[in-house]
């Protein structure tokens, strides 16, 4: 009898155990399907304008992909952890309603005030800075478009996601378009012109 009793025992252990780790097993795995299930899908562009007196306006437009399942509450612009990439310090920047912009070193952090002004999965928002560098010197400096997006604070919350902002190329003006077949009209009526005057 006491050896049943004790096989018995053993066995009510095990089972014990064995359950235990199951349930430990099942909770890391919705706890991390949880932190997985969480996203961010940023994309971002960036374009500018000579404003005057050797400055130039930027226009930067961050967009949430629909995808996502996490909001955008902040970005740190031109910056990596121990890199700061604008060609110089910006001397203003602003964010929409609702968001702050900071000035560090050479990059931006754009922070949202509150979960209502955040940028949501599936929309956008346009942000803006006057720095003294142009497109060109813009686009020439190595990692200016990168850019990190985050679910909270700046550089302390998860999720987050590196991106990179890329520059707007200026589509040719209906002008310039309408301009390439009066060009090509001349270029045949002179060559016309000087085949009548050599005969």
């Amino acid at each position: 009898m006491k050896i049943m009793s004790t096989r018995s025992s053993i066995g009510v252990a095990r089972s014990a155990i064995f359950t235990q780790r199951l349930l430990l097993a099942l909770a890391l795995a919705g706890t991390t399907a949880s932190l997985h299930g969480q996203s961010i899908d940023a994309s971002g562009q960036i374009s500018g304008v000579a404003a005057g007196g050797g400055l130039y306006d930027y226009t930067l437009t961050v967009s949430e992909a629909s995808d996502a399942t996490t909001p955008i509450a902040s970005f740190w612009y031109s910056w990596v952890p121990g890199g700061f990439f604008l060609p110089s310090d910006p001397s203003s920047a602003a964010g929409p309603t609702g968001w702050s912009a900071s000035i560090v070193a050479n990059s931006i952090q754009y922070s949202s005030g509150s979960t209502a002004t955040d940028i949501a999965p599936g929309t956008s928002k346009t942000f803006s800075y006057v720095a003294s560098f142009s497109q060109a010197q813009l686009a020439a400096t190595p990692n200016s478009g990168i850019t990190y997006a985050y679910a909270g604070a700046v550089d302390a919350s998860t999720p987050f996601e590196a991106f990179t902002v890329t520059e707007v190329v200026p589509e040719p003006s209906a002008t310039s378009l309408l301009a390439i077949p009066l060009v090509g009209w001349l270029i045949g009526r002179f060559r016309g012109r000087q085949s009548r005057l050599q005969v």
